[in-house]
């Protein structure tokens, strides 16, 4: 017997979706932020020693392969996608669920171009299927060590891919089984090439599944029932949620978009050190202070790298990432190429950094968005300054501007030209991306001109002038 879950789940991703405004525009915003980020990673190493491994892939950033091949597509542009550690994140379930679900959006539309109409509802319910998930394992799932976006991301996937396809809800079943068969990916490889490499497979895992379900090849009937995928993948604690009181809808609006090219839960340490170098300029820290820093127990889970190598490492030291707020104002993709991360400067502020670990306020189990990262400055007895950010930059909570997504992808963009390619221009790039998928066109006041709470990379690396001088907003 299927269980109401799996009814209900399967139902809802062959159901027929029409956006509303806001969630068409999130769809057109995530997808432009997907492929922006996808350009950006283009030529990292990681992702052309695979173009090298496997011949006749993509050789431009979110193409098709030559030879028509979707799944070698999909791969490749998911590993450059989240190459950089600069794709969109969801805090409730812990995941990137865009960079799982719209490389393998994009390669079935290349080979079967009548379903590009279908790609922003194909996001929107492969992101609803990510969430639900997500409430259910909790963050029991990510504790004990699983990285949630290729676990959780390949299920995601298959169902956004099942949905572009039209399949019914037997095939559905037949490609959730299929990618939870194929689900996996380690924590212990962040801040390694690998960790990247499991993004990718979840958005292969996710196109491979729901194809292979097309062509008739099956699995078990209900993949979430007794020893299948929650009993195998909940935490110690086991469900975070009952599947049978969890419901899965349509709300892009939950997700978040990165403004920093490092681990998400880093963006609150950076929020604090741009206040604190705003507040106190170009000497944040004299000489024989101590920089406190308070955290949510959970905020530290991934950040497990204390004295980074490469640029690849220090996306997840949260030392690291603090110092270079609190040395220059900005932090920004530089920062993590060449001997950046290992500036005497920054050094120094890290050796002052001391890290303390308080309990999750709120419910504990879910997501990751609990209390807040508090900062202090102190030399002996004295508080030279303080401060506490609770929202996430980016977050629902704390959304973007306008001008900063703008400069986002035009950051991402001049990158993939730094490393030698012909990028389009920003406008160019975003009216071309929502007029060839359906996309809701991009409108003049969506860019305004103006202060962004992303800093763009222009600058001398040494650089210790803020771009945005004033404290960020949502600070308390």
């Amino acid at each position: 017997m299927i269980s109401d879950f799996t009814t209900r789940l399967s139902r809802f991703v062959g159901a027929p979706h029409l956006l509303g405004d806001a969630d068409a525009e999130q769809a057109a915003l995530c997808v432009e932020d997907t492929v922006a980020v996808i350009y950006g990673g283009w030529h990292e190493p990681m992702v052309r020693r695979l173009a090298a491994l496997d011949k006749g892939g993509p050789t431009v950033p979110a193409g098709a392969a030559e030879g028509g091949d979707p799944e070698q597509a999909a791969f490749l542009n998911a590993v450059a996608g989240h190459a950089l550690d600069f794709d969109d994140v969801h805090t409730i379930s812990v995941t990137h669920p865009s960079v799982a679900i719209v490389p393998a959006l994009l390669a079935i539309a290349d080979v079967r171009p009548d379903t590009a109409s279908r790609i922003a509802p194909a996001l929107a319910v492969g992101t609803a299927v990510n969430v639900a998930l997500g409430q259910i394992l909790g963050f029991g799932h990510y504790d004990t060590g699983w990285h949630a976006t290729s676990t959780i991301g390949a299920l995601a996937s298959a169902a956004a891919v099942a949905h572009q396809l039209g399949l019914d809800d037997d095939a559905i079943r037949n490609a959730l089984s299929l990618a939870a068969s194929l689900a996996g990916g380690l924590q212990i490889n962040f801040g390694t090439m690998a960790k990247p490499i499991q993004a990718g497979n979840a958005a292969l895992v996710g196109l491979r599944a729901a194809r292979m379900a097309e062509a008739d090849i099956t699995g078990a009937p209900d993949i979430f029932a007794a020893r299948g995928f929650f009993d195998l993948y909940a935490g110690p604690d086991g469900l975070a949620a009952d599947p049978a009181e969890v419901e899965p809808r349509i709300d892009l609006g939950t997700v978040s978009r990165k403004l920093y090219p490092c681990c998400y839960l880093t963006h609150r340490m950076i929020a604090a050190g741009r206040h604190l170098y705003a507040e106190r300029g170009g000497d944040a820290v004299p000489e024989g202070s101590v920089i406190e820093m308070t955290v949510p127990k959970s905020v530290m889970v991934p950040l497990h790298v204390t004295d980074p190598k490469d640029g690849t490492q220090a996306k997840f030291c949260a030392a690291y990432t603090l110092a270079v707020a609190l040395h220059q104002g900005q932090v920004g993709l530089a920062d993590f190429e060449g001997n950046n991360p290992h500036r005497p400067a920054v050094r120094r502020l890290m050796d002052m950094v001391s890290i303390r670990t308080i309990p999750d306020a709120g419910q504990v189990r879910v997501g990751v968005d609990h209390g807040a990262v508090h900062v202090r400055l102190r030399k002996g007895n004295v508080t030279l300054a303080e401060t506490s950010v609770a929202a996430h930059p980016g977050s629902p909570s704390d959304p973007a501007t306008p001008a900063a997504i703008r400069d986002k992808i035009a950051d991402c963009l001049g990158k993939y030209r730094r490393d030698g390619g012909v990028p389009p221009a920003t406008k160019a790039f975003r009216q071309d991306l929502r007029t060839r998928l359906h996309l809701p066109p991009l409108r003049e006041s969506m860019a305004p001109s103006g202060q962004s709470a992303y800093v763009r990379q222009d600058k001398p690396e040494h650089s210790t002038s803020a771009a945005d001088p004033s404290p960020p907003e949502r600070t308390i």
